[in-house]
């Protein structure tokens, strides 16, 4: 690559090729300090006021009502739209749940049944129990 630096010039010389200041760019601004800030004042209270109005506090049930409403519609949206993939993993996820729910719902009877069927066998194995 060649440029003004790979050349054998003095670098006292090299002040001919910079450009000098002109009045125009004394005059132009890079950044806007005539920025308007909101004027943001506490009352003795605690109330928040900005700019002479006072802002209005949030309930808290309206703040929870938003976000389960933000959440269902989310929810809602999600199952709507979406890929093969994205419904299968859904159903899966679905399926799965409703099998842990089963499990744990009838785990004791299902137990029970299962140590039965077992004791049967082993009966029936060592000929203790008498078949027809």
């Amino acid at each position: 690559m060649i440029n003004i630096f790979n050349s054998p010039i003095e670098p006292s010389s090299l002040d001919e090729f910079a450009d000098g200041k002109s009045a125009a760019d004394e005059k132009q601004q890079i950044f806007d300090a005539n920025r308007r800030k909101p004027k943001v004042t506490y009352n003795a209270d605690g109330r928040k006021i900005v700019d002479g109005v006072i802002e209005q506090k949030v309930t808290s049930n309206a703040l929870w009502s938003t976000a389960i409403t933000r959440g269902v519609a989310n929810e809602w949206r999600e199952e709507a739209t979406g890929t093969r993939m994205q419904k299968a993993k859904r159903y899966l996820n679905r399926a799965r749940y409703d099998a842990q729910v089963f499990v744990h719902r009838y785990s004791t009877p299902l137990l029970i049944a299962a140590n039965l069927s077992l004791i049967v066998m082993f009966l029936y194995i060592c000929r203790v129990f008498p078949f027809s």
